[in-house]
C-alpha cells in the first residue's frame, strides 16, 4: 500500500458554463469528443415561491424513503417545518398525481421511531437492543478502521457494499471502489431478481434496454407530433399502479386507454387492468410465464405474422428461432402456462397485427428459475414484429446525455479507481459468465454457493437502505446465520429495522429526499432536481454526504493514492457538478429548470445514435438485434441457450410432480400493496390502518376444502420452511393458486429483541413469522439471473 505522504498530489479541474469544480477522474471527458447536446426543452417555472405563508419548494420525490419513480412534488414549508406534500401539476412526468405513500411524508419525516443519531454497538450484542448514541466522527472512525483491518487482514475484495432496491444511493458503488473491492450488489438477493434478468437478456440481445414508449421521451408527451399511441399493450406480469421499473409511471397506461389502446392482461389474478382487457386477460400459473412468451412466439413464427421486411435488415436469427419454436408443441406449451390455445393465438395474433404495439412488463417475469430465458422470448417478440424502437413500441433508452453516475449500470469508479487486479476478484465472474458482459455486480448466487459450502465471502459489509431480512432474503432464517459471521456490520437507514437490529455493529441515520439536494433517478427520459426543503432532523444526514465524507476517509487510509480524484470535492453540489458534466449543465442550471429532457430520436439504428462508432445498428456483433444471441452463443459452454428457450421452475408440479401430493398448491409472492414499498413505512399509521395484517389471498374453495375461514390465521409450509398469515378471500384466483405479501415485520413489536424473547421467531420485530421468503429454495438456473420467489410449491393449514 502507498504511503500517503508518496502518493502524488494532482489537481483535476474541469469547467461547466463558468463554474469550475474538481473531476473525480484521470480518465479524458467524454466532452472532449463529443460536445453535450442542449435540452429538448428547458421549462419556464419557478422552484421556489411564497403562498398562504409557507414557501413552496418544486422538487422531486427519488428517495429515501424508496421509490422506483421520480414524481414531481410540490412541498410546503411553514417555519422551517414540512406541513404537506402536493403533486405538481406543471411536471410532464407525473401531471400532479401522487401516491399515498408521498402524500404521507410528513409523517414519515417526524416519526417518533425516526433514527436520529449515529449509534455503535459491541458485536457481541448483535440481535439486542443495546445500542448506544456516538457522534459521526466517532462512526466514522469505527468503520474506517474495521475496513483497513479487513483489507489488512482478508483482502479488499473481502468488503461489499450492499444496496437495496428504489434508493437513490446508486453512487455507493464508487464507495467500494475506492477502497479497492469489486464486490458490490446485493449479495443476499437470489438470482439478482428484480429487473436485472430482463435488463441482463435484453443488454445480451440489443446492447441496451428497452421500455414500453407512452411518450414519456418528450417533454410535451402526448401532443407531441412524433408520438403514436400504441394500437395494443400487452402488460404481463405487472400491476402497474403500484409497483414499476424503469421510473414507468402506471397510470401512463389509463392515459393510453382513454386515447384508444386496447390491453391485455398476463395475471393470475383479476386485476383492475385485467378487469379492462376482457377475454384478453391471461389467467397465466406463476411460474408458467417462459412457457406461455414460447407459446406466443410459437404462434407469430409459425404463421409467419413477423415483420419480414424488418427482420431481413435489423434481426439477426429469425430462422433459427423459427426452426425452435416449430420444435416445440404448442399443446403442451399452454397446459404448462395454463392459458387455453385459443386464448394464445389471439392475443399473439393481435398483438402481431398491431402497429403499433408494445408490452409492458414487471418483476413477475424475474422471479422464476427461467427469468432470463423469459424475457429473452418476450424480447424477441417484440423485435421480431418491428416494434422495436418506433413511437409507441418498446423502444431503446440510454442514461440522459450519457450520465450514468446515478445509475447502477454506471459502476461510479470502476475504471477510475480500481486496478485489473482488483476487478478480477468479484464474486461469480467466472460462474455465472454473464456477469462478465457488461456488468459489474457481484453475483448473489455465486455469493450464496460460497455460504453453502461453508466459505465466508464477506467479512465486513455496508448495507445502505436494505431491509433484506424482510424482503429479498431467500431462507431468510439461514441468511441471518450466515451473516451473523461477518465480521464487521454498518447498516443506514431511516427506521430501526430487523436487518439493523440482527446484524448492524455502527447505525448510520439516512435523511429523506425532503432534507437533502440531489437528482434522479433510473430512468433515460430526463434529469430532474431533488430540492431539499427542510433541515436534516435531528443528526441524520443524506446517503449522498455519508458517501463523500467517509469515501474522502477511507481513501486516505487505504488506498491514499487516489486521494487526489476519489473525493476531492468540497461538498455534494460540486460532486454533482462532476456527474452532470457530460450533459453541459450544473446542479444549479437544473435547480433552475427543475427538470431537462434530452432530445429524444425514434429508429436510432436507422440513424448510427446506439454505436459509439457512429454506424446503423446496434451494440452487438453482428450490428442487429440478436434474437440468437451471439453473447449467448459464446458462453454457451455454461448451459445458456442462444436461442430463446422455456425453463421450468426448479420446483413445481411438473419439475417435481413427486412433491404435488404433499404440496398441492403455488404460493406466489411480491405483488406490491399501493401503501408500502416492500417493508417500508409500516409504522406510520395513517398507511397501516388501511393494511394492518400479512394476508394471504386464496379461492374459497380451497379454503373450504381446508376448513379455513376468512379472517382466519393459516399456516403456509413447504420442505424449506413455513410462515404465518391471515386468510383473505380472492376467487379470480385459481383454486391451485395462493397469493401471499411479502416485507412484513412489526415496528410495533419494539421489545422484541433477541434478548427478550426465548424463540428467535419471535424476535427481530417478527420479521421471520409471516415471512414468505422462509418458502423460497435457494435457485438461479445456468444464467445467474432469475430465482423462483413467485412460485413455490406448498400446504396450507388452519393456525392452532
Amino acid at each position: 500500500m502507498a504511503d500517503s505522504a508518496q502518493a502524488p498530489v494532482q489537481e483535476h479541474w474541469s469547467e461547466t458554463n463558468g463554474k469550475k469544480y474538481r473531476r473525480g477522474s484521470r480518465l479524458p471527458k467524454k466532452t472532449d469528443t463529443r460536445p453535450p447536446v442542449p435540452a429538448a426543452e428547458t421549462p419556464k417555472v419557478p422552484w421556489t415561491w411564497e403562498e398562504d405563508g409557507m414557501t413552496v419548494i418544486r422538487g422531486t420525490a427519488r428517495s429515501a424513503p424508496g421509490c422506483h419513480n421520480v414524481c414531481g412534488i410540490l412541498s410546503y414549508v411553514k417555519d422551517g417545518k414540512l406541513v404537506k406534500v402536493e403533486g405538481d401539476p406543471e411536471d410532464p412526468y407525473n401531471q400532479g398525481r401522487l401516491c399515498s405513500r408521498c402524500l404521507c411524508i410528513p409523517d414519515y419525516v417526524y416519526h417518533e421511531d425516526r433514527l436520529v443519531k449515529p449509534m455503535k454497538r459491541d458485536r457481541a450484542d448483535r440481535g439486542k437492543d443495546k445500542f448506544v448514541e456516538c457522534s459521526w466522527d466517532e462512526a466514522y472512525d469505527i468503520i474506517v478502521r474495521e475496513f483497513k483491518r479487513v483489507v489488512n487482514t482478508y483482502g479488499a475484495d473481502k468488503i461489499a457494499m450492499c444496496q437495496g432496491t428504489g434508493r437513490d444511493i446508486h453512487q455507493v458503488t464508487r464507495l467500494n471502489a475506492c477502497v479497492g473491492s469489486p464486490n458490490e450488489g446485493v449479495p443476499y438477493f437470489a438470482g439478482n431478481s428484480c429487473y436485472l434478468p430482463r435488463i441482463a437478456s435484453m443488454a445480451c440481445m440489443l446492447g441496451g434496454a428497452c421500455v414500453m414508449d407512452c411518450s414519456q421521451f418528450l417533454p410535451q408527451r402526448y401532443d407531441d407530433p412524433r408520438y403514436t399511441v400504441p394500437k395494443y399493450c400487452i402488460v404481463w406480469g405487472h400491476q402497474p399502479f403500484y409497483s414499476n421499473a424503469d421510473g414507468f409511471y402506471g397510470h401512463w397506461i389509463t392515459d393510453l386507454m382513454k386515447r384508444g389502446m386496447k390491453v391485455a392482461v398476463i395475471d393470475p389474478q383479476l386485476t383492475w387492468l385485467a378487469a379492462r382487457a376482457g377475454e384478453d386477460w391471461l389467467r397465466v400459473r406463476p411460474g408458467g410465464d417462459g412457457a406461455l412468451a414460447m407459446a406466443m412466439l410459437k404462434v407469430v413464427c409459425d404463421e409467419k405474422l413477423y415483420d419480414q421486411e424488418f427482420c431481413d435488415k435489423w434481426v439477426y436469427g429469425l430462422e433459427a428461432v423459427c426452426e425452435r419454436v416449430a420444435e416445440m408443441d404448442l399443446d403442451d406449451l399452454c397446459e404448462k402456462s395454463w392459458v387455453a390455445k385459443e386464448d394464445v393465438q389471439r392475443v399473439a395474433r393481435t398483438y402481431a397485427a398491431s402497429k403499433p404495439a408494445a408490452i409492458q412488463w414487471g418483476v413477475a417475469l424475474d422471479q422464476q428459475t427461467g427469468g432470463q430465458q423469459a424475457a429473452h422470448a418476450i424480447t424477441a417478440l417484440w423485435c421480431i414484429t418491428g416494434n422495436l424502437d418506433v413511437p409507441g413500441g418498446n423502444v431503446m433508452g440510454d442514461a440522459c446525455w450519457g450520465i450514468e453516475q446515478p445509475n447502477w449500470t454506471g459502476t461510479w469508479g470502476w475504471n477510475e479507481l480500481m486496478t485489473e487486479e482488483e476487478q478480477s476478484k468479484r464474486i461469480g465472474v467466472e460462474r455465472y459468465p454473464m456477469f462478465a458482459v457488461g456488468f459489474k455486480n457481484l453475483s448473489s448466487n455465486a455469493t450464496i454457493e460460497a455460504w453453502q459450502r461453508g466459505e465466508v465471502p464477506i467479512r465486513a459489509a455496508y448495507i445502505v437502505t436494505n431491509n433484506f431480512l424482510a424482503t429479498m432474503g431467500a431462507q431468510a432464517e439461514q441468511q441471518l446465520e450466515w451473516y451473523k459471521q461477518i465480521d464487521f456490520i454498518v447498516v443506514s437507514d431511516l427506521f430501526m429495522t430487523p436487518t439493523m437490529m440482527a446484524l448492524a455493529d455502527v447505525v448510520l441515520p439516512a435523511a429523506t429526499y425532503e432534507e437533502r439536494d440531489g437528482f434522479g433517478g433510473l430512468n433515460a427520459y430526463r434529469i430532474s432536481c431533488i430540492n431539499k426543503a427542510i433541515e436534516p432532523v435531528g443528526d441524520s444526514k443524506p446517503d449522498n454526504t455519508i458517501f463523500l465524507e467517509l469515501g474522502k476517509r477511507l481513501t486516505a487510509a487505504i488506498k491514499p493514492e487516489n486521494q487526489d480524484i476519489a473525493w476531492p470535492w468540497d461538498d455534494v453540489q460540486e460532486m454533482w457538478d462532476y456527474a452532470l458534466e457530460d450533459g453541459g449543465f450544473t446542479w444549479d442550471e437544473l435547480r433552475e429548470s427543475t427538470w431537462k429532457y434530452p432530445e429524444f430520436k425514434y429508429r436510432k439504428y436507422e440513424t448510427g445514435d446506439l454505436r459509439p462508432d457512429g454506424q446503423p445498428g446496434f451494440r452487438t456483433e453482428t450490428g442487429r438485434a440478436e434474437i440468437y444471441s451471439m453473447v449467448f452463443h459464446h458462453t454457451s459452454w455454461s448451459g445458456l441457450d442462444p436461442l430463446p428457450s422455456y425453463v421450468e421452475p426448479v420446483e413445481s408440479p411438473y419439475s417435481a410432480p413427486e412433491d404435488v401430493e404433499e404440496y398441492p398448491y403455488i404460493v406466489t409472492s411480491g405483488a406490491r400493496v399501493p401503501h408500502f414499498f416492500h417493508s417500508e413505512q409500516r409504522q406510520i399509521a395513517k398507511l397501516r390502518a388501511l393494511h394492518p395484517d400479512p394476508l394471504v389471498y386464496l379461492h374459497p374453495d380451497t379454503a373450504a376444502a381446508n376448513g379455513i375461514e376468512e379472517g382466519d390465521w393459516v399456516w403456509l409450509e413447504n420442505k424449506h420452511g413455513k410462515c404465518k398469515y391471515k386468510a383473505a378471500f380472492n376467487d379470480t384466483y385459481d383454486p391451485r393458486v395462493l397469493q401471499a405479501e411479502h416485507g412484513w415485520w412489526f415496528p410495533e413489536r419494539k421489545d422484541a429483541a433477541e434478548e427478550n424473547v426465548e424463540n428467535e421467531q419471535e424476535g427481530l420485530f417478527g420479521v421471520l413469522e409471516s415471512n414468505i421468503n422462509n418458502l423460497v429454495p435457494f435457485d438461479a438456473g445456468v444464467s445467474g439471473f432469475g430465482s423462483n420467489y413467485k412460485a413455490m410449491m406448498c400446504k396450507i393449514r388452519k393456525a392452532d
